[in-house]
């Protein structure tokens, strides 16, 4: 008996700490997940950021939202880690694509950011989840906010996370900023090259993690999928989606929303991200000191319990 005990906690500790992925068919591509949590709970879904997979949210920080009695879903967007790569939509045309920044016009891209909103739609149709808790950061923020306007019967609560409103008034203008998107070494086996970039990456962006942190982490990320040419697929659609005003959608939404901000973000300055909190009537904000645009370690239990806030006004 006493063996079996301890093969079950073993079991148990297993699963809580090294997360399964899954898949399902939406919006006609492959899209990876991991679920924390009970299923029959209410169901909090995260988006990414820039090329970012889904283990830039830490487990211990689903874990932490999922204890407070959410089902967590952090996933791959496309062009990400294990989700469907899309090589077949070519690179984008910067020289078509950059005249028409600001312009809210529409651009020649591989796909948009409503494109990648109608994937975490496709995704919740194929686990049969009617409506789920937001919560994005970064490029997941807008995707989350367009979700949250286009498709409002499909979302309980929003949580903007280091993201801002579009108004294209508030592109960075930082020199940091642009020396954070200088080209990726050259096509590079050498996981020291790739894995030394991405920390000099987080540390402009003003994460406060250890650089040993930081190698672990852009470790994890290398090791599920380097894929620059997704990237750049995702940097148009955000060039051009995230430049593309939506204070006025954002003032319609009748939800809880909740703005994370840090103080301390070179990318997405504070005024651009509270503008968001400013735009939707009753929204809240959380201001986190001395946090930057990252999801360091020292600031994830503020901010789940920022998430968690929110998302309890509405079961």
């Amino acid at each position: 008996m006493r063996s079996v005990i301890v093969l079950l906690l073993l079991v148990g500790l297993f699963t809580r700490c090294f997360a399964q992925d899954h898949f399902v068919t939406a919006n006609h591509i492959k899209i990876a997940y991991q679920t924390f949590g009970s299923l029959g709970s209410p169901t909090l879904i995260l988006i990414n950021g820039t090329a970012s997979p889904l283990t830039d949210y830490p487990e211990n920080f689903c874990s932490q939202i999922a204890d407070r009695g959410y089902f967590v879903i952090r996933f791959d967007n496309r062009d990400v880690g294990h989700s469907s790569h899309l090589d077949s939509l070519g690179q984008p045309d910067w020289k078509a694509i950059i005249p028409l920044i600001k312009t809210c016009d529409k651009a020649p891209l591989p796909y948009t950011l409503q494109d990648m909103g109608m994937d975490l739609i496709g995704l919740m149709d194929a686990l049969k989840i009617k409506k789920a808790h937001l919560a994005g950061a970064s490029m997941g923020g807008a995707i989350a906010q367009l979700i949250a306007i286009e498709h409002p019967s499909r979302v309980l609560t929003l949580a903007s996370i280091s993201a801002s409103s579009g108004n294209p008034d508030r592109i960075p203008s930082d020199p940091k900023v642009f020396a954070i998107m200088s080209a990726p070494p050259p096509k590079t086996n050498s996981e020291d090259s790739l894995s030394a970039y991405l920390v000099k990456i987080n540390l402009a962006l003003g994460s406060r993690d250890s650089k040993e942190d930081l190698k672990k982490d852009a470790m994890e990320s290398i090791k599920r999928g380097w894929y620059p040419e997704g990237s750049a697929r995702h940097a148009a659609a955000v060039i051009i989606g995230d430049y593309c005003d939506r204070r006025e959608r954002l003032s319609r939404l009748k939800i809880p929303v909740i703005v994370i901000q840090g103080d301390a973000d070179p990318l997405v300055k504070p005024e651009a991200g509270l503008e968001v909190a400013k735009a939707v009537p009753g929204a809240q904000t959380t201001i986190i000191k001395g946090m930057g645009h990252h999801l360091s370690k020292m600031f994830i239990s503020q901010i789940s319990e920022a998430i968690v806030a929110n998302a309890s006004k509405v079961k």
